[in-house]
């Protein structure tokens, strides 16, 4: 007892140095805000980018502030409807082929083939799709949205109703008011039938009793989410939350996310004690990403930079990587983008100050795409010099350029300047056949 005491009293502290970390590091965003734990689907925007966060040396970069810094990065450039931003892990799973994509598509396919049932009027049929689509989701909540898994279990409800059962239908309303207290009732669906359960759902979950959960990873220190809110980084104790159904959702770099359902009880605390499986191939990114940072801010990314920035854009297959380095003083950052190849496309200091993290992320995201929309190569004519016979220059060789500065070379034989907003320009030097770049966005 003395022990679990102990145990109980350290996820409380957790807890607490969370939000006190998120409250003093940088004006850092609040956990409540940070993001939802959700994966996300696909590609979609003009350019598919991956964000990796460090520090200057001698920069003192807790693994808190760090994780905290890389979800508000992320979610800050989500909201430029241009970019694909990967989340690392996940991205590493599908291309790994450990996510159930074909699971997830049925889920999904019995959700859409139910709801369209329902609201032709074939109550019955719809029932039997929507309680699999119920079922299925929840199964693979790691991999698809929560609010998808709602409206599964809103529709099962209101299935439940149309087919004469009532008192299943308000069931299934209070089970999803319970870990879901701000849905609403899709009034165009029987309202006359559906929202007099609902209200009578809805009185019924604001009367139940509160419980709680211990939360605890190995590794201990990933993000834990209760029902799509952040609720600190692992070990931690979770309160308040209502009997019934929960969804805790763990996520730690260079680990699998996991989904867990737990169901919370107001006689004993529910506890959750989860391994996380290391990501398929994590070692070779995180070896990558230290090959980046250790030589970003040059117009053109050091060889080793180059390299790394190359196998970053192998394994995650994204086109350019951000790169946020924390510097000495209080919320204070430089950020880079590097196309793969290693030019650097553009560059933005970042001073928080009062702002919350994300909002001051989401300004210098805008300044830094601006400059990516610039980004160009320009085209200087040179006198030509005569040549004798020679053999074939490096810097004819395609792969040279696409390695440097993602060029394709096409056999112009003029002489070309290339020049990046904000650096040093690139020459090619007299003779050679460079072929000339512009950075599209």
């Amino acid at each position: 007892m003395a022990r679990r005491g102990r145990e109980r009293g350290r996820a409380r502290c957790a807890a607490a140095a969370l939000a006190l970390v998120c409250g003093l590091l940088g004006g850092l965003v609040s956990p409540a805000a940070a993001d939802d734990g959700d994966a996300v689907d696909g590609d979609g925007g003009e350019a598919t980018i991956a964000v990796v966060v460090t520090a200057a040396p001698d920069v003192p970069f807790p693994a808190a502030r760090r994780a905290t810094v890389q979800v508000s990065a992320e979610r800050a450039l989500k909201r430029d409807r241009r970019l694909t931003v990967v989340d690392k892990d996940d991205r590493l799973a599908a291309r790994a082929r450990r996510v159930p994509s074909d699971v997830v598509g049925e889920a999904r396919a019995l959700l859409s083939s139910g709801e369209e049932l329902l609201r032709r009027g074939q109550a019955p049929a719809a029932l039997r799709k929507l309680e699999a689509a119920s079922a299925q989701l929840a199964r693979v909540l790691a991999w698809t949205q929560k609010q998808e898994l709602a409206r599964a279990q809103f529709l099962l409800g209101a299935a439940q109703a149309l087919t004469g059962d009532g008192k299943a239908a308000t069931a299934t309303f209070v089970e999803l008011l319970a870990w879901r207290p701000e849905a609403v009732a899709d009034a165009d669906i029987e309202p006359r039938v559906i929202l007099p359960l609902w209200e009578k759902a809805q009185a019924r979950a604001r009367r139940l009793a509160g419980g709680s959960i211990d939360i605890e990873t190995t590794p201990g220190g990933a993000l834990a989410y209760v029902d799509g809110k952040l609720a600190g980084f692992t070990p931690t104790v979770v309160e308040g939350l209502a009997v019934g159904t929960h969804y805790v959702t763990l996520r730690r770099e260079g680990h699998e996310r996991r989904v867990e359902v737990v169901r919370i009880s107001d006689r004993k605390a529910a506890r959750l004690a989860v391994k996380l499986e290391p990501s398929r191939r994590g070692a070779e990114l995180a070896a990558a990403e230290q090959q980046v940072v250790g030589g970003v801010g040059p117009a053109v990314a050091t060889a080793a930079a180059q390299a790394g920035l190359a196998a970053v854009g192998e394994l995650l297959g994204v086109e350019q990587v951000v790169v946020v380095v924390a510097e000495r003083g209080e919320g204070r950052y430089q950020l880079h983008v590097y196309d793969v190849g290693g030019a650097r496309l553009a560059t933005q200091r970042l001073a928080v100050g009062d702002r919350e993290l994300e909002d001051a992320f989401a300004d210098a995201a805008a300044a830094l795409y601006e400059q990516v929309a610039r980004a160009k190569v320009k085209l200087v004519e040179k006198p030509r010099r005569p040549r004798g016979p020679r053999g074939p220059s490096i810097f004819s060789r395609r792969w040279f350029w696409l390695t440097v500065a993602g060029v394709v070379a096409v056999g112009a034989t003029t002489g070309l300047v290339l020049s990046l907003d904000g650096g040093e320009p690139l020459r090619c030097p007299p003779g050679a056949s460079c072929g000339e770049v512009l950075f599209r966005f």
